[in-house]
């Protein structure tokens, strides 16, 4: 069932692999997706780093990790179907 007021998806922890971060040709994004309202994990959350062809799906517990990313800055999304 859809929800009929507007929900924001949350990310708790976002998580850019820190080992050798100033020199790494690549990285990790990780963390957790979330529904702002109860805290529970949301299983099956797509989360996408914009304007690239990198993402994943999140797991039963809301988890997500994303490896190979180029270093750099980016924005992540998140989208579940159901939220807006």
């Amino acid at each position: 069932m859809y929800r009929k007021h507007f929900l924001q998806l949350v990310i708790i922890t976002l998580i850019l692999s820190s080992s050798n971060f100033l020199f790494a040709q690549s990285g990790k994004v990780s963390g957790t997706v979330v529904d702002s309202t109860t805290m529970e994990p949301l299983a099956g959350a797509n989360v996408m780093i914009m304007g690239t062809n990198l993402g994943a799906a999140t797991d039963l517990e809301g988890k997500y990790f994303i490896i190979n990313v180029p270093a750099g800055n980016y924005s992540i999304s998140a989208s579940y179907i159901g939220y807006t």
